[in-house]
């Protein structure tokens, strides 16, 4: 991965190790009908369901293979009909690949700013009073998770619920790089999140809350409690992707903006 300095390639590198890991860590212990393909310049998980939340491509820098690439990769879910998301990033910007996109009917449907943070410089914090956050480490503890995350979508996406359901039967939770992070009050689950540990990298995902729990500070406390448990396992850098709209959380707690994540997605073709 070649970008302008060695800095920037180190950093885009980081930020990639993080989002191909932990997509492709528990769909590659599924089994069928779930196919991952995982290379040095990209990663395709087919979940062979009708989800985007499990059917991504993530690419780095692909050159002359590109074109052919998302030829191959988005024509096998158009053809089957399946919802994809392909993930790159503006600092690996390839026109013959985002033509190929086009091309295969995936246009641009968000935006997510890549982030990295010094967790020795991470802040202290309180969470909020009654909020209760822990490792997720029983099989009902990860349907529990599932059944937050699924309530964040809208139509709801069916096969949430059961692909955590499939993780929770893997079993041996707390000896797994991905682990997962469950917020409760009065013992009833209201967010969660998740940390990916790679190297000296923790890559936190999943920060999510109930709609009737927010605006009281959940996920930021789940961010920041799972971090700091990243950081007592000897995790230096944070990493993550947020939204637009989610950087100035993000900057109180020491991570800066590295780069411009765009998902391209074939929804509005299979709409038609």
């Amino acid at each position: 991965m070649n970008t302008r300095d060695g800095l920037t390639d180190a950093r885009l590198e980081l930020l990639f190790e993080g989002l191909i890991g932990k997509n492709t860590y528990y769909p590659g212990q599924l089994g069928p009908p779930v196919r991952v393909q995982r290379t040095p310049h990209y990663a395709a998980i087919n979940s062979g369901h009708k989800t985007d939340t499990f059917n991504l491509v993530i690419s780095k820098r692909l050159g002359a293979e590109g074109p052919a690439l998302a030829d191959r990769l988005c024509g096998e879910f158009n053809a089957a009909k399946l919802p994809a998301a392909w993930w790159t990033c503006d600092e690996l910007r390839e026109e013959a690949l985002l033509e190929a996109l086009r091309r295969n009917d995936f246009v641009e449907d968000e935006v997510d700013v890549g982030m990295l943070a010094d967790l020795s410089e991470l802040p202290s914090m309180n969470p909020p009073a009654g909020l209760e956050i822990k490792l997720v480490e029983r099989p009902e503890e990860v349907e529990a998770f599932g059944h937050v995350i699924a309530s964040l979508f809208e139509p709801p996406d069916v096969y949430v619920v059961p692909f955590y359901e499939q993780v929770a039967r893997l079993g041996r939770l707390t000896e797994r790089p991905l682990k997962l992070f469950l917020g409760l009050v009065d013992g009833r689950p209201v967010g969660t999140s998740s940390i990916y540990l790679s190297g000296d990298g923790a890559h936190i995902f999943d920060i999510s809350t109930r709609a009737e729990h927010r605006n009281r500070g959940y996920g930021s406390a789940l961010t920041h409690f799972s971090l700091a448990f990243a950081r007592g396992l000897g995790a230096k850098i944070g990493a993550l992707q947020a939204s637009p709209d989610g950087l100035g959380i993000y900057r109180r707690m020491g991570f800066r903006e590295v780069c411009t994540f765009r998902i391209y997605s074939n929804k509005s073709r299979l709409a038609d």
